[in-house]
């Protein structure tokens, strides 16, 4: 029996975030056809409110607003009233996210939104007290009833308005490689020196942007670059934004110093962020940048892994203290107190090395541990030797994280998202590529088996989510993008010819059902149920879906010889070069994917026996924009006519043109290293 004193259509849902709000006096709806024909039948406007599971402010306002009764049935009198979850149907959130930046310049969530019955914008706003969203929603209820034809003149105008976030299709040049380096040069100029990343704060990690700077600062011979990107790494591995007791990251630092997160943990960063370090290690192999991939792999396993081997979407920020209070960052953050009655033995050292003194304070008597120095240092400093240290943090390590988990853990965003699974396990791929532990190829492995059973569909389509063995909403371009890399991704590292047929296929599907008949460009969703059916174009702290998009068709064209694909990609970019060099900080992603087309790596190409194997010891090189492929009787065009019976044969090539065999792993590594040179 039901003992909650409210309970409305949201009970029937899966998602997190919307079944903590099942249970508000307000009459929420999810976002379905029938609840926005309600709208039309009653005259009422629509009041859309988006956020996610794992989102503080956003349970702020359910507090604050939507579990007051007087609030709620203001609420139900004069609105219908919708709850989205942002992660589960981003098409959703990325329309009203436009129209509020263009009411108000700004965005953020929780994403509350007032639109007609038709469902266009009028008005919008992000967390508001009770008094204030009292305010503004009357105002908005007598506005409708005193002058509704200004609110159709306002949605008009938002209407067109959301129509110029849209990229214009035009036939420009490419971008030129004075261009790209202008961009490059740009990126760099906004470096925080003293911390690493950009300047300002909150601070974002935004692993794409970094990776634009490895990338751009090798090819373009910035040294300057390629120091800040290392330089970054580092402090953001040593700040209290990386949980240096179980491993993972938190999505944002609140400071300039990385030192106090906004304390979620997000799939899609941690995903990338993995795949970051891993990269980076074979640039410069720290031990720092090989812990921080090892604990967050861990991290991932040990917290977002299902039974069936998915992975769950986030950790909340907020847990319960020991008050019996729901807190941000209860579960993570220690009292001087508590860090000295754990370790009456070793206080002073302990005490230096996570920062429990000014540097790690936070507030109310707590600290967020981090790091000042990486080992190395930390051990010369106190004079001690390296390996006793590392035996000394990992038995300190040990005992936090035993004390941590008799505390109420963080609640867990368990919807399990298509296009987060396949960024981790693509993080997860290049962490094997980069240390070759055989556990990280057996966990990506098992989420691909749970990504083929629960998200790819007979038909050729994917579903989006994935929840207590229910797989619901169709997938958007992002879950198609990253499936597709994630493929290419795959075949790199183990060679199996179907992963790029896989891939292929899922393109294919994209061109036909996803691609706009009239650009270059692809929308975002397969139907046009929204107000506007939008291409996503500009980075945020996952990739744009059209840059992933491009990178995967100039690979593919590599692996299969399809130089419509390539061209493909030329045109993606010539459409959205304005905004790249007017805005390159949003677009660093497809920068990086234009370094493709005029800093071209090789396919790299071995055959033989123990072809997989020597091209292994290839990638074990920080080269950039290179394709691998290794068989002796695969059947993809790169191998047509080329075999080997003893010893590896290799091939260097470019759009399918290859130079004279080589026979040594010695004499290609030399032709690789002379790439960035």
């Amino acid at each position: 029996m039901n003992s909650k004193k409210h309970t409305n259509s949201l009970i029937n849902e899966l998602s997190a975030y919307l079944l903590q709000h099942a249970h508000n006096p307000v009459d929420w709806f999810p976002w379905k056809k029938e609840h926005l024909k309600k709208a039309k039948e009653e005259g009422k406007l629509i009041l859309i409110s988006i956020g996610y599971a794992s989102c503080h402010w956003c349970h702020v306002m359910e507090h604050e607003c939507f579990e007051d009764e007087e609030v709620a049935s203001f609420m139900n009198s004069n609105f219908i009233n919708i709850k989205v979850d942002r992660e589960e149907r981003p098409d959703v959130d990325q329309v009203y996210m436009n129209a509020l930046q263009l009411i108000s310049g700004q965005g953020g969530w929780p994403l509350n939104m007032i639109a007609l019955p038709d469902g266009r914008p009028i008005w919008g706003g992000t967390y508001f007290p009770k008094e204030r969203w009292l305010q503004v929603l009357s105002q908005i209820k007598d506005l409708s009833q005193k002058k509704p034809q200004d609110l159709v003149q306002y949605a008009d105008n938002l209407e067109k308005g959301l129509a110029h976030f849209e990229p214009q299709q035009n036939t420009q040049e490419l971008l030129s490689f004075e261009e790209l380096s202008k961009s490059l040069e740009q990126v760099i100029s906004k470096k925080d020196s003293l911390n690493g990343g950009l300047i300002g704060a909150p601070k974002f990690m935004m692993p794409t942007l970094l990776q634009f700077i490895y990338n751009g600062s090798k090819l373009c011979s910035n040294e300057d670059g390629g120091n800040h990107f290392h330089f970054s790494l580092e402090k953001m591995a040593l700040g209290g934004i990386f949980d240096c007791v179980e491993g993972g990251f938190s999505r944002y630092a609140v400071d300039e110093e990385w030192h106090v997160p906004h304390f979620e943990k997000m799939g899609y960063d941690n995903g990338q962020l993995i795949s970051l370090y891993s990269k980076a290690f074979k640039d410069k192999p720290k031990e720092l940048y090989k812990e921080v991939v090892f604990k967050t792999i861990s991290f991932v396993k040990d917290n977002l892994c299902s039974p069936q081997g998915g992975f769950y979407a986030a950790l909340d920020a907020d847990s319960i203290d020991e008050k019996g209070k729901l807190v941000e960052g209860a579960y993570y953050v220690w009292t001087k107190e508590k860090i000295l009655t754990l370790f009456p033995e070793n206080q002073r050292l302990v005490s230096a090395y996570f920062s429990i003194n000014d540097d790690g304070y936070w507030e109310d008597g707590n600290f967020v541990l981090r790091r000042m120095q990486n080992d190395e240092e930390f051990a010369n400093r106190f004079q001690i030797p390296l390996e006793e240290l590392k035996t000394k943090v990992l038995k300190w390590n040990t005992l936090l994280l035993e004390e941590r988990n008799k505390r109420p853990k963080p609640r867990l965003d368990d919807k399990i998202i298509c296009s987060w699974n396949a960024l981790l396990t693509s993080g997860i791929l290049d962490a094997y590529r980069s240390f070759r532990n055989p556990k990280h190829l057996e966990l990506a492995l098992n989420n691909l088996k749970f990504i083929e059973n629960n998200f790819v569909c007979e038909r050729g389509n994917l579903k989006r989510i994935s929840k207590n063995g229910i797989n619901k909403i169709d997938g958007f371009l992002e879950d198609y993008a990253t499936i597709i890399k994630l493929y290419v991704d795959l075949y790199e590292t183990i060679f199996s010819d179907q992963y790029i047929l896989k891939a292929q296929k899922l393109m294919e599907y994209c061109i036909s059902n996803f691609k706009d008949e009239n650009g270059s460009l692809f929308f975002f969703s397969e139907t046009d149920e929204l107000v506007i059916r939008t291409k996503e174009t500009s980075d945020n702290v996952i990739p744009s879906s059209n840059a992933i998009m491009a990178e995967n068709l100039i690979r593919l064209s590599s692996h299969l010889g399809i130089i419509d694909y390539k061209n493909q990609a030329i045109e993606m970019i010539r459409a959205c070069k304005q905004d790249i060099t007017e805005y390159p900080r949003n677009y660093t992603y497809w920068l990086t994917v234009a370094f493709r087309i005029y800093k071209p790596g090789y396919e790299v190409l071995a055959v033989g026996p123990n072809a997989k194997k020597d091209i292994e010891k290839l990638q074990n090189n920080a080269v950039i924009n290179c394709s691998w492929s290794a068989s002796n009787n695969s059947s993809l065009p790169l191998f047509k006519n080329r075999s080997s019976d003893s010893k590896t044969v290799f091939y260097l090539c470019r759009e399918s043109q290859c130079e004279l065999p080589l026979n040594s792993i010695e004499a290609v590594q030399k032709k690789l290293e002379e790439l960035i040179s």
